[in-house]
């Protein structure tokens, strides 16, 4: 006759306790430190505007007249990229919403002055040297990407804009493309 061995209560609850505890270690693990040891920790992507309302303008550039037109430059910071990798040296900017388009005026030099590149078009490519990328205050390896002050990029409509109209467009560097978007308003009338 064979005799079965059978735990104690104090063993059997000790294989219990660890094997619940080696349990919690595990889904800790996974929760917090994988996620942070298996992602990049800066994504390229768009940084503003995600859904941001933006106040329209009436302003003139060399002669162009802009009516509830929405300009992106150095002092506003309405677009701001984020990433640290270097895919190159161009990007490319697409409004996807109807009827809106941009224009890209950089600033040539006191002798030339302010030089229209893309006139109301869909899509427009720039240099990466375009924005300068400056590291968060947190962690150096991080950067945002601001536009430079010879740069501006001016969001408009070729029409009758509506209050709170949204305005759509994606950013696409190397591989990585990422949406914006923003609501114009046009103010008091």
């Amino acid at each position: 006759m064979a005799l079965k061995k059978k735990l104690s209560y104090e063993t059997s609850f000790r294989v219990k306790v660890l094997i619940l505890a080696l349990i919690f270690g595990i889904a800790i693990f996974m929760i917090v430190y994988y996620p942070l040891l298996s992602h990049q920790t800066n994504p390229w992507g768009v940084a503003a505007p995600k859904g941001q309302i933006v106040l329209a303008q009436n302003f003139t550039i060399r002669g162009v007249n802009y009516t509830n037109a929405v300009p992106a430059t150095s002092g506003n910071n309405l677009l701001v990229l984020r990433g640290n990798d270097d895919a190159g040296d161009t990007l490319t900017m697409k409004v996807t919403t109807s009827g809106w388009c941009i224009d890209l005026w950089i600033w040539g030099g006191s002798s030339k002055g302010w030089q229209l590149k893309y006139d109301c078009a869909r899509e427009v490519q720039l240099s990466q040297y375009a924005f300068k990328r400056l590291p968060t205050h947190e962690a150096n390896e991080i950067l945002y990407w601001y536009l430079e002050p010879g740069y501006v990029l001016v969001f408009h409509k070729d029409g009758e804009v509506e209050n709170y109209e949204l305005v759509n467009f994606t950013v696409t560097y190397g591989e990585g493309t990422d949406w914006g978007a923003f609501k114009v308003s046009l103010g008091k009338s």
